[in-house]
């Protein structure tokens, strides 16, 4: 159910994290052929750890991810993000794998696709990026784009292999992140997390403890939560959400808006396409394949407000296939090339594999999903 505030609460930054972090586990993975090491990956783990370090040593924990998971399967969300520690748990357990995912795919966007910053191309200068996250409020997507950030900055990983694109400071990403439940307190603390340089220790020399910094530079890294149902914006304040934005997300968000209802999601896309600027991006992950199917009823559409996208006798869909029809057929179909919609890369599934050496409290899954990325003409 939405929840309406009467004003947009900037994500505060509770103390800095524990300096105790609670006893990490390994968890293997299957892999014939895996891939080198991204040295960003334990940073980004060690980040929910750092943040998440109470919840992540509870004896309760297991239960609550297992009572989340029933509540997900029904579809009730108010009964599985009902309180701070349900937040956590879910941001705990499924929110690490998606968020080194999402920082490893934005690097390799950002050298495929690009014009995600505002002074791209224009030399070494300052560059800003703002950041629009439909349904970003449990974590994944703001600590993926600090990942993105400090790959850039060249620290870690392939940023650090390719010069480093920006030097320290030279970025500075502003991201709002849209959701209907409470994520304020969470996002805070990864925020936190983030910015704040981890523990070293006592006995170490001068100069790691000199080399010692956050991953992200709080002054460069702004977040804001807004509370809203994402399907009852309208076009007035989503215009605003946009105004200045480079690339809009809608990870692991799609699906479900589509099961709530094909026609508000198919109006939220079209509002979309009238407010964003020129080479705005939208980048779009979910699950893949049957796991996203979206049924409606033969009309090609649900009955408004009632929830039941899936419900028995409607005709089934592709999410992908409604996605497509929506950008790149309905609001381009005047037949004289006037497209409002290029997309720029598409992947039916993609394995992201979490590597044998990283160390994290809890076991963590890999993670396959479907990638759509469109850019406004």
């Amino acid at each position: 159910m939405p929840t309406h505030p009467t004003k947009k609460p900037k994500i505060s930054k509770p103390n800095p994290p524990s300096t105790k972090p609670p006893p990490s586990t390994s968890f293997p993975h299957t892999q014939s052929n895996p891939k080198p090491r991204n040295p960003l990956h334990q940073p980004l783990l060690s980040t929910f750890t750092a943040a998440l370090s109470p919840l992540l040593t509870s004896p309760s924990l297991p239960l609550k991810i297992q009572s989340l998971k029933s509540h997900l399967y029904a579809r009730d969300f108010l009964s599985a993000f009902k309180d701070e520690e349900a937040l956590e748990a879910y941001a705990a357990k499924w929110s690490p794998p998606r968020a080194l995912a999402y920082s490893e795919l934005l690097v390799e966007l950002e050298g495929k696709v690009g014009g995600f910053l505002e002074g791209e191309g224009k030399g070494r200068g300052r560059r800003r990026g703002k950041m629009l996250c439909l349904g970003g409020g449990a974590g994944a997507e703001v600590v993926g784009f600090g990942g993105w950030k400090s790959s850039l900055g060249g620290d870690y990983g392939e940023g650090k292999e390719r010069g480093g694109q920006l030097a320290r400071g030279e970025l500075g990403l502003e991201i709002l992140a849209v959701d209907m439940a409470p994520w304020s307190s969470c996002l805070g603390k990864l925020v936190s997390a983030l910015t704040t340089p981890p523990p070293v220790s006592a006995y170490a020399s001068r100069a790691v403890k000199d080399a010692n910094r956050a991953l992200v530079n709080a002054e460069d890294f702004e977040v804001e939560l807004l509370r809203r149902d994402v399907l009852d914006l309208g076009k007035g304040e989503l215009g605003g959400m946009c105004e200045g934005v480079g690339m809009v997300t809608l990870m692991f968000t799609l699906n479900e808006l589509y099961c709530t209802s094909v026609a508000k999601t198919t109006g939220l896309l079209l509002g979309l396409t009238e407010v964003l600027g020129k080479g705005v991006v939208l980048l779009v992950v979910d699950s893949p394949g049957s796991y996203s199917t979206v049924g409606v009823n033969g009309t090609g559409a649900d009955e408004e407000g009632k929830g039941n996208g899936n419900r028995k006798g409607g005709k089934k869909y592709p999410m992908q296939w409604l996605l497509d029809h929506t950008l790149l057929e309905a609001v381009n179909g005047d037949g004289e090339g006037n497209g409002k919609w290029e997309k720029v890369h598409g992947e039916e599934s993609r394995w992201f594999r979490l590597g044998e050496d990283l160390r994290y409290p809890i076991s963590l899954e890999d993670l396959r999903m479907q990638v759509h990325v469109y850019r406004r003409l």
